[in-house]
């Protein structure tokens, strides 16, 4: 996963979004007129974020695991919408203009969704993939955001998720430190992970801290996900938090030890722990605060996990390092 950040600070800065996001669309390996959709929907979130919450920033992203895929967030602490559907209908606007912006992205996009609490900003998410492309749902729903810290043009941190012998592994990294050294180290774990042909969270940790011995080290997660089966199978070194939410009921946080992979990892464990089938798993980065709740955020937890996971940067970034978060939960709850 690599996300793109663009700050909206002006009017003119829809051109920009639009330029980075063909970018990253061409990365994706998206066909030409799927990126001309990407190209539109950016444009108008952009002018959507400086005409009626005065700026924001857009993340932009693929999924590796969704083949060719494009997701766009646009995130603001802005006023907020009263009225979400009567806002992405063609002709409405607060602002002046034809109102035609937000239906574009409703219309453009395979799958969107929005969260937006009035005097509290918006989030929208885009996800844009070729024509044809199935939209079933997947067992497993993936969704995050890697941002690098402002200023740098790469990311310490990473993550990723994979299916082997019908065991659900992701993988959280965060290198120590931020910039190109950071990176090289989260981009090392990305590819041990994905070379791997381990299932078990302590050994999987292990081969991990040989295959990074190399580089300056990291925080790593691992979590072996079943919630078919109602278990989750977790080992943690460094400073990579985790929870577990339901609804109705108290998260539940996830223990790591200590260490850093790569130097120092001499105490890998794993904890287990009960997942309920209608639960998530969030696991971010100390790029994210570690003071938030997601009790206040009504109805956030029935969203898409990439939704959740901007929503959560937007509010709880630190904003002085790399920050990712990543939600999981079953796509058939």
């Amino acid at each position: 996963m690599i996300t793109t950040s663009i700050r909206v600070e002006g009017q003119d800065q829809a051109g920009e979004a639009r330029r980075r996001t063909a970018v990253v669309a061409s990365a994706a390996g998206l066909d030409e007129t799927t990126a001309g959709r990407a190209a539109i929907v950016v444009t108008e979130l952009a002018n959507n974020l400086w005409k009626h919450a005065g700026g924001g920033e857009i993340l932009v992203s693929y999924p590796s695991s969704q083949g060719p895929c494009i997701e766009i967030l646009s995130l603001d602490n802005g006023p907020g919408m009263a009225d979400v559907v009567r806002c992405f209908q063609d002709g409405y606007s607060t602002a002046g203009s034809s109102g035609t912006g937000l239906g574009a992205v409703q219309r453009l996009s395979s799958q969107h969704d929005v969260y937006s609490v009035p005097g509290k900003g918006t989030v929208i998410l885009a996800r844009l993939q070729p024509s044809g492309a199935k939209h079933g749902r997947p067992a497993i729903a993936v969704g995050g955001v890697s941002v690098p810290m402002r200023g740098e043009t790469v990311c310490g941190d990473a993550f990723a998720f994979s299916t082997k012998h019908r065991a659900n592994l992701l993988l959280v990294v965060d290198g120590l430190g931020h910039g190109p050294g950071a990176a090289d180290c989260a981009d090392a774990a990305v590819a041990a992970f994905r070379e791997s042909e381990l299932e078990d969270p302590v050994e999987l940790m292990r081969e991990l801290h040989a295959a990074l011995r190399a580089t300056r080290g990291a925080a790593v997660s691992v979590a072996r996900i079943d919630f078919a089966g109602g278990q989750l199978r977790y080992s943690g070194v460094g400073n990579i938090a985790g929870v577990i939410c339901e609804r109705e009921a108290r998260p539940r946080h996830l223990l790591s030890h200590p260490g850093i992979v790569g130097h120092d990892c001499r105490n890998v464990r794993e904890v287990t722990y009960e997942l309920p089938g209608n639960g998530l798993v969030l696991l971010y980065s100390d790029g994210i605060s570690t003071h938030w709740s997601l009790g206040p955020y009504e109805g956030l937890l029935s969203r898409d996990p990439s939704l959740i996971a901007g929503v959560i940067y937007r509010d709880h970034s630190r904003g002085r390092d790399d920050a990712t978060v990543v939600v999981v939960r079953s796509g058939l709850s």
